[in-house]
């Protein structure tokens, strides 16, 4: 890394800095497994080829990856009021498909501390700086072989008739994974707006921030039919869209001699959505078979939808659990009372779950974040910190309701299963399935459940020892406060 540092007329400021990077990891490993030695195994490894070779076994590995960058930043200040810093870097990554091994990712950013301005006079504000900047970042965080195919071999051993007519013991030797030379760095652009504020000397401060991050050529394990021989590839999806909005606040509540009390703030939302997938078309058609338009596909193996959050929970709909008078009508559906009851959304008459049945019923990333924390100083040397998170509007699905209520299973006898308020005709139970309940039609029941919550998740007290009980005991106090919790 090089660094250059100029100020030039009293107020001009020039920093460049140029950095080039080299990465190289190798690990391997080489093991070999005798069982049946004979005479003895007393000399182990030493004596491998004494063991029944149709016991023993090789296990070799090795890894080797290399990676680069080259990078060029230059930031540039006016009388600290102007600032402008970009940037250029240009990253490789062994792991990526031999056509796309690198890519490049530029920045810019601005930023204007207004408070330094002479027609700005406002007493109880003391800082305020609006930043903008746009940039582009790269996510490499993939296996170092996932661009290419491999070979492995099978867990059993299959019999062959030679031409001699004797018959010999082979092993599979099979490509398990699908290339793909294509694959290339996952890509994020970042427009970033905020600003820094702060009042009556800081006692209140914080800062507002709005982003929007479209990620292209995201890397995933995109399922594939059987029909390819195998079950799915790493590869790029189309486009993700996050954005959303963050605000901190932090103030000095009460400050005396003997009573401080201080508070944080900080609350988040993020809004994410698919924007394209694989660039593949379909036709619209309306109810009387005419073609509308088109649209871009959905994959609907991997539950993602064009204009739908990546974290989207798309299956059927658990609405309760089937009851004593309802037997017939459960019984179309092939349950009971005390099944799961499944809304029926599409075709009703027969009686059968397909795809066009389910629902989308939200998401299971957090649609807001925010913290809060107390600092109390109710005497000089004790602090008392408190403070408490909050995830909300997600949610996660569960077979909770079906499967802890049975009565199988190697862990239930150990998890107090059976005091669990299941179905049966005297606890017509709209919660718990009855015991041994059946799945309709193989499809497995989930409810969703809301996971939103408020956390206490801390609560601390500390005590700075004075120097006046330190003094005697010859320890001198440091720049480090001793605190004892």
């Amino acid at each position: 890394m090089v660094k250059w540092d100029y100020t030039f007329a009293g107020k001009h400021a020039v920093n460049v800095t140029l950095l080039q990077n080299a990465e190289e990891q190798k690990s391997w490993r080489d093991g070999m497994t005798g069982l049946g030695l004979q005479p003895t195994d007393a000399l182990g490894y030493h004596y491998i080829n004494g063991a029944d070779m149709t016991k023993s076994r090789m296990e070799t590995y090795d890894e080797h990856m290399t990676a680069d960058a080259l990078m060029g930043r230059l930031f540039y200040s006016c009388d600290n009021r102007y600032m402008v810093t970009a940037s250029i870097r240009r990253d490789g990554y062994s792991a990526f498909g031999k056509s796309n091994p690198r890519a490049t990712f530029p920045s810019i950013a601005l930023a204007w501390n207004f408070m330094d301005e002479k027609f700005l006079n406002w007493e109880p504000m003391n800082y305020g700086k609006i930043r903008l900047s746009w940039g582009k970042n790269g996510n490499r965080d993939i296996g170092k072989y996932e661009a290419l195919s491999n070979m492995t071999t099978g867990a059993g051993k299959y019999p062959y008739l030679n031409s001699a007519g004797s018959t010999t013991e082979l092993s599979q030797l099979y490509v398990e994974r699908m290339a793909n030379h294509g694959l290339r760095w996952e890509t994020t652009a970042s427009w970033n707006v905020g600003l820094d504020y702060g009042f009556l000397d800081n006692r209140i401060n914080g800062s507002i921030e709005y982003y929007y991050m479209p990620t292209t050529d995201l890397i995933i394990n995109q399922s594939l039919t059987d029909v390819t021989g195998f079950t799915n590839v790493t590869t790029n999806l189309g486009e993700v869209v996050n954005k959303g909005f963050e605000l901190s606040l932090n103030t000095i509540n009460i400050t005396n001699r003997n009573f401080e009390w201080g508070s944080s703030f900080s609350f988040s939302l993020n809004r994410n959505k698919i924007k394209h997938l694989y660039y593949e078309f379909e036709d619209v058609i309306d109810a009387n078979g005419h073609v509308m338009g088109s649209k871009e596909r959905d994959d609907i193996t991997n539950n993602w939808f064009i204009g739908k959050p990546i974290s989207a929970i798309w299956d059927y709909k658990v609405i309760g659990v089937w009851q004593l008078g309802e037997e017939e009508e459960a019984a179309k559906y092939g349950v009971k009372p005390g099944d799961a009851k499944i809304k029926d959304n599409y075709d009703i008459e027969s009686h059968t779950y397909t795809n066009e049945d389910k629902e989308f019923q939200g998401q299971t990333a957090p649609r807001f974040r925010w913290t809060f924390r107390n600092d109390f100083t109710p005497y000089r040397d004790l602090t008392l910190s408190v403070n408490i998170y909050s995830h909300w509007g997600h949610k996660a699905t569960s077979t909770e309701f079906m499967n802890n209520g049975k009565d199988y299973g190697w862990s239930y006898d150990k998890m107090n299963t059976f005091v669990r308020d299941y179905w049966t005709p005297e606890n017509p139970s709209d919660k718990y399935c009855r015991l041994n309940s059946t799945n309709p039609q193989n499809v497995t029941p989930k409810r969703v459940i809301d996971k939103s919550f408020i956390r206490l998740d801390n609560i601390s007290l500390a005590w700075n020892v004075p120097q006046k009980f330190l003094s005697p005991l010859q320890i001198p106090l440091s720049e480090s406060v001793w605190k004892h919790p």
